[in-house]
């Protein structure tokens, strides 16, 4: 992804004043979008972080590119931008309570205007530009008309009594009763988390769910096989954030994207997901090159040379799951390290390795450790979880993959499997 050639801020390198305007321009920048906008019943609401690309907020240990302030209820900033982006504002409040909805527009020539209201009420959002910014704007209304009638029918389903079963809606009653927080409540709850779609939902609300689902479909491919263009890309885009899309969506991007617009940073992004997603057991392992603490960089392909097993474990310093499974591993490290067990931690962390070099002194991890600062490498993107903290990746010495975040259990019998079983003293 090509980087922000410059954001200028009234506030030097940290808040974008509301209404103040830029004094300098970046004569090098290919684009400069200005954008303003006004904030309705959001009093709790002083911060908008500004995010530059399709991973945009995704990419969690990644930082936003600048944060703008919202001063009476109206903001504004300027971005010098190498090419048109993908772009994605987020309430700073919204994110730091953990449940957030970004705000997405696409970064082009021209003024981007917001009318944003609170989240209950996102649908009165509106945001006007021209250029890519019209057009991607354009394909969301018509995706979100088609949002509506939906809700529409199953707001009537609901109030008919048609859309939940009985037994869905006599276990919401059982739930709602208690109101203290009792083993039967909870037990209760993991009975409804369990429930299947078929359990949860009426023969009518299930049809319902899959007419719009393939309404939507239908018409995101209409419009992402149409003539190439930026929102169209950006919108394609959106669809291998999370998973592997339906092969129709990776047809559209081989045939048409990957031909027309090669280098484009969306391209890039769709590629490496894409490839990422469709990472299997019996692939071979992706390489790449990582520095570590001392800032020396090394390429996993040579690092894991004479080595009979190899356990690739992607971690960050800010999650406690992959600090856990790692410390879980220790023993078993320790126990085959000497009969060709490897394991190769690479920390995704933000701006420096303060965090990732105190979680090791305090977590003992033994085995080498490289580190993706900011997502330089794309590492996590490359393994197919751009919006995860961690993954674990078990290979041979030929580089097949073997396994996918192995548990304890599953680890150790493939270790003995290949290794043999442990020594007795």
């Amino acid at each position: 992804m090509k980087r922000i050639t410059m954001i200028l801020c009234a506030l030097l390198g940290v808040a974008c004043a509301g209404n103040a305007p830029t004094t300098e321009q970046n004569s090098d920048a290919a684009v400069h979008c200005h954008i303003e906008g006004k904030i309705h019943n959001r009093p709790k609401s002083s911060l908008l972080l500004l995010y530059v690309g399709i991973d945009g907020h995704l990419a969690q240990s990644s930082k936003p590119h600048t944060v703008i302030e919202i001063r009476g209820g109206e903001f504004s900033c300027d971005l010098y931008l190498d090419e048109p982006q993908y772009c994605e504002l987020v309430f700073k409040d919204e994110l730091s309570n953990g449940s957030w909805r970004p705000i997405d527009f696409m970064a082009d020539n021209c003024t981007v205007k917001f009318d944003l209201y609170p989240e209950d009420k996102f649908m009165k959002n509106r945001i006007e530009g021209t250029g890519a910014t019209a057009e991607y704007q354009s394909y969301k209304l018509q995706l979100r008309a088609l949002q509506d009638a939906t809700n529409a029918i199953r707001e009537k389903l609901k109030k008919e009594k048609r859309y939940n079963t009985n037994e869905y809606d006599a276990l919401i009653a059982q739930i709602e009763a208690i109101e203290s927080n009792t083993p039967e409540r909870t037990a209760l709850i993991e009975r409804l988390q369990a429930m299947s779609e078929e359990e949860e939902y009426t023969p009518e609300a299930l049809a319902e769910r899959e007419r719009y689902n393939a309404e939507r479909k239908a018409t995101l491919l209409s419009i992402v096989e149409g003539e190439p263009s930026l929102a169209r890309l950006a919108l394609l885009a959106r669809q291998v954030v999370y998973r592997l899309p339906d092969q129709e969506f990776i047809d559209a991007f081989d045939e048409i994207y990957a031909i027309e617009m090669p280098e484009n940073s969306m391209t890039h992004f769709c590629r490496r997901q894409i490839d990422g997603h469709s990472l299997q057991v019996g692939n071979h392992y992706v390489d790449f090159e990582a520095p570590d603490l001392n800032g020396e960089m090394h390429r996993l392909s040579e690092m894991v040379v004479g080595a009979k097993l190899v356990l690739l474990d992607l971690w960050a310093s800010w999650c406690a799951p992959c600090r856990r499974a790692s410390m879980e591993m220790m023993p078993l490290y320790e126990q085959y390290r000497s009969r060709g067990f490897m394991v190769i931690g690479v920390a995704r962390e933000s701006e420096s390795t303060e965090a990732m070099e105190a979680a090791i002194r305090k977590d003992g991890y033994t085995w080498p450790q490289l580190v993706e600062l900011d997502d330089r490498a794309n590492i996590w993107s490359q393994y197919g979880c751009v919006n995860a903290a961690g993954r674990r990746i078990l290979f041979n010495d030929e580089g097949e993959i073997l396994a996918f975040d192995p548990t304890i259990e599953q680890l150790t019998a493939e270790v003995e499997k290949h290794l043999g079983a442990p020594k007795t003293e």
